[in-house]
C-alpha cells in the first residue's frame, strides 16, 4: 500500500491553517461546512444567508467563500454551484469541535455499561468486542479496537491438564489482565507444575514484549536442537500471547451504506479494511498524536479510494496510560459533532467498567 506523506500531523493542520483566517472568514467556513456535512450538496450564499439568518447580503458571503476557495478551504464542483469544503477545511470545522470535548455524557455511559450487564461480559477482550458491537449498531459504521498491552508484566504462568492431549495455559499479568488457551499438547501430569514454576520463574516481572522477544529467541535453539517438547510448548506460548493485542473489527457490511462509486471501488476500499497495514498506519499516527479523540481522514493514509471515508479513535485506560483504543471507520460526510463526543464517552465508560474490575 502506497502511504501518503503529510508535511503535519492532522493534530497540527487546523491550528496551522485557521491562523491564516479572519474572523468572519472562520465563520463562513464552520457554517459552510456544517451545512454540506447535513444536506451533501453543495452550499450556496444565499442558502447560508437563510438558513443561519447572517446579517450581511449573499454577495458579501459570496466574496468570502471565494477568499476560503482562493486559500483551499473550499472549492466549486461546477461554475454554477455552490461551495463543498476540502480536507483542510474539513480538518478546521474537526479541530474547532475539540474544543467542546470533556463533557461527560451520563446517559450514554450508563446504556453502554448497561449493555455490557446485559451480555456478563468479564474478559477484557470480551468486553471490547460487545463495546465495537455497541458502536457499529448505535453508529451503523464499522467498530475497531484493540488492546494495547506490551508493557504488562507477567505475574505467573500455571498449566493445568484438561484431558490426555489438552493443556490449559493461564498467564497472570499485572495490572488486571489474565490470559487463557487451551493447546493440544501431551505433558504427564506430573511434570506440569514444575514446568509452571520454571516458567514463572524465568518471565515474572517480565513485559509482554520482552517475553515473547526471548520465546522468539528461544525457539530458534530449540528447533535446532530439536527439543520437541520444550519447542512445541514455547511455540504455543508465543501464539497465544500473540492474540493478545488482536485487532477486532465489527460491521464491516455497514462499508456498503458509507462508499459511493462503482463495485471495484467498494471490493478496493474492503479490501483495504481487511488489511492490518490501513489500520496499523491509522493506530500509529494516533498514538503519536497527543489526543485522547482525534480523526485522522482517509485521504491522510492513502488518497484513493480512501478519500471518500474517515476515522474517528479514541484512547481508553485500564491500569496502564493508554492501554488500548477503540474507533469507528465511517463516511468523510459524517455528524462529527455527534460522533466525536460518542467515542470519547464511550472511552469514559471503557476506562470506568475496566478499572473497577
Amino acid at each position: 500500500m502506497v502511504l501518503k506523506r503529510c508535511k503535519t500531523a492532522a493534530s497540527q493542520i487546523g491550528v496551522t491553517l485557521e491562523k491564516q483566517l479572519t474572523e468572519r472568514e472562520r465563520d463562513i467556513l464552520l457554517k459552510t461546512v456544517e451545512l454540506y456535512l447535513k444536506e451533501g450538496e453543495p452550499v450556496g450564499s444565499r442558502t447560508l444567508q437563510r438558513t443561519y439568518a447572517l446579517p450581511f447580503s449573499p454577495a458579501t458571503i459570496r466574496n468570502i467563500m471565494s477568499d476560503l476557495e482562493d486559500k483551499g478551504y473550499l472549492y466549486q464542483p461546477h461554475t454554477s454551484a455552490g461551495r463543498v469544503p476540502t480536507d483542510e477545511g474539513l480538518k478546521i470545522y474537526i479541530n474547532n469541535l475539540f474544543l467542546a470535548l470533556g463533557r461527560k455524557d451520563e446517559t450514554l455511559v450508563n446504556r453502554l455499561i448497561d449493555f455490557l450487564k446485559g451480555y456478563k461480559a468479564t474478559e477484557r477482550n470480551e468486553i471490547l468486542t460487545k463495546v465495537l458491537d455497541f458502536i457499529q449498531s448505535y453508529t451503523g459504521y464499522i467498530g475497531f479496537g484493540t488492546n494495547l498491552t506490551e508493557n504488562l508484566t507477567v505475574e505467573n504462568i500455571n498449566l493445568f491438564k484438561v484431558t490426555s492431549d489438552r493443556i490449559l495455559i493461564v498467564v497472570n499479568f499485572q495490572p488486571d489482565y489474565v490470559l487463557h488457551k487451551i493447546i493440544r499438547m501431551k505433558i504427564p501430569e506430573k511434570d506440569l507444575l514444575k514446568l509452571s514454576r520454571l516458567l514463572t520463574q524465568r518471565f515474572r516481572k517480565k513485559t509482554l514484549k520482552q517475553v515473547k522477544k526471548e520465546l522468539i529467541e528461544e525457539i530458534e535453539v530449540l528447533r535446532q536442537e530439536i527439543s520437541d517438547l520444550s519447542f512445541r510448548l514455547s511455540s504455543h506460548i508465543l501464539q497465544s500471547l500473540n492474540e493478545i493485542n488482536h485487532l477486532e473489527v465489527q460491521g464491516t457490511s455497514n462499508i456498503v451504506n458509507m462508499v459511493s462509486g462503482d463495485a471495484e471501488r467498494l471490493k478496493r476500499v474492503l479490501e483495504l479494511l481487511e488489511e492490518k497495514t490501513l489500520f496499523l498506519e491509522v493506530l500509529k499516527r494516533f498514538l503519536s498524536e497527543n489526543r485522547s479523540v482525534s480523526v485522522i481522514l482517509g485521504s491522510e493514509i492513502e488518497p484513493e479510494p480512501l478519500s471518500s471515508i474517515s476515522f474517528v479513535l479514541g484512547k481508553f485506560n485500564a491500569g496502564l496510560k493508554e492501554s488500548g483504543v477503540v474507533g469507528i471507520v465511517g463516511p468523510k460526510r459524517m455528524n462529527y459533532s455527534q460522533v466525536i463526543p460518542l467515542i470519547e464517552n464511550v472511552t469514559k465508560a471503557l476506562s470506568l467498567i475496566l478499572n473497577k474490575k
